[in-house]
């Protein structure tokens, strides 16, 4: 019977918790005046549980882009994945692909899970080929990956109804 394989961490890197950039007025001001709109809309119907429904949504919206996230650790070892104080198995993870959020660039690790059914991992000022390379060694690298026809349509929808006016 052999040994267990000693734990060893592979890389670490301080990041944010979530990609976020600090959003102008136009997006507190577009998403003000849609809540408005859908609330005097349900009113008319007496929809009072969406009604709530809404403006918690907007209320978590509003935080979100309001408030910046903390800074958490990111760790590759051996054995799995750690987020912060999270810890993930490399066995109970299945995939990961690069994609851009926000001006960062985010890892996202797709899970064996119901919930969490993706990882987000942060990328500041850090090598992505050596993440890339040390990743590779326990899951499957996707250049492209496939986008479900909810990711389409909310993409769609985010391009061609923007919350705020971007300059750049």
């Amino acid at each position: 019977m052999g040994e267990a394989e000693e734990i060893k961490t592979l890389f670490t890197w301080e990041a944010p918790s979530r990609p976020f950039r600090k959003k102008d007025r136009s997006y507190y001001t577009t998403l003000a005046i849609i809540v408005v709109l859908l609330v005097l809309i349900l009113l008319l119907a007496k929809e009072f549980l969406l009604i709530a429904t809404i403006l918690s949504l907007a209320f978590v919206s509003y935080v979100l882009a309001f408030v910046p996230p903390h800074r958490i650790k990111y760790r590759l070892s051996t054995q799995g994945v750690t987020i912060g104080e999270d810890f993930y198995f490399w066995h109970f993870l299945d995939s990961f692909w690069f994609k851009e959020k926000e001006g960062y660039k985010v890892i996202h690790v797709q899970t064996r899970f119901r919930f969490p059914a993706q990882l987000m991992l942060v990328l500041e000022k850090v090598d992505e080929e050596k993440i890339k390379k040390i990743m590779s060694r326990f899951l499957p690298f996707f250049e492209k990956p496939y986008k479900s026809w909810m990711e389409k349509w909310s993409e769609s929808l985010q391009k061609n109804f923007p919350l705020e006016n971007i300059h750049r």
